[in-house]
């Protein structure tokens, strides 16, 4: 009697855990997506944001900017006087104490800090020191970057070599100082022209 009773058993337990798992999967539609996506964890290598790397001009000075086209940057990239550049993470308000920047390129990984920029759109920005290494691994890369800050979601950057092509131009000294930096140049110039006379 026992044979006779413990397949039956195997068969209406395997049916029972086969139906538990039906019930984990989303009904078809866009919101199948959502929900697989709520009940995946976390990983290191989210796909890259939509958008695209573009030339653009902010504050009279060459830069580029990550975006979807005909929307505001994500992100961008400006070289300033010192041949560094400046990390833009734009659509984030700069409130109370400030996070830091991670920025990750492949095994290259800087925790920077950050302030907030001004502009219609609020943005932390971070600086990097054009002698970094992380400034060569961002110009030659081919792999996504990351950038985290705080607890909001990471912004997994793509590849491009409009980054390369910028940042070549920077440390290169092909690109004109930003308007403030500048304006600072020609007031530090006339002041050592006033402390010599």
């Amino acid at each position: 009697m026992i044979r006779r009773v413990l397949p039956f058993l195997i068969v209406l337990l395997a049916g029972c855990a086969r139906s538990e798992d039906a019930s984990l999967v989303p009904s078809g539609g866009n919101d199948s997506a959502r929900t697989v996506e709520t009940v995946r964890p976390e990983r290191d290598d989210e796909e890259p944001a939509l958008g695209e790397w573009r030339a653009t001009l902010q504050d009279e000075q060459r830069a580029i900017e990550f975006g979807p086209r005909g929307a505001p940057p994500l992100f961008s990239i400006v070289c300033d006087a010192r041949r560094g550049l400046m990390l833009q993470r734009h659509g984030l308000e700069p409130a109370g104490d400030l996070p830091v920047m991670l920025v990750s390129v492949g095994s290259e990984t800087r925790r920077l800090a950050v302030t907030g920029g001004e502009g219609p759109i609020p943005m932390l920005r971070a600086s990097l020191n054009g002698s970094d290494t992380l400034v060569a691994a961002l110009a030659r890369t081919t792999t996504p970057i990351a950038i985290r800050i705080g607890d909001s979601a990471p912004l997994i950057l793509p590849a491009s070599a409009t980054i390369g092509v910028y940042i070549g131009e920077c440390q290169t000294g092909a690109l004109p100082a930003s308007r403030g930096d500048a304006n600072a140049n020609a007031a530090a110039a006339a002041n050592a022209a006033d402390a010599g006379d």
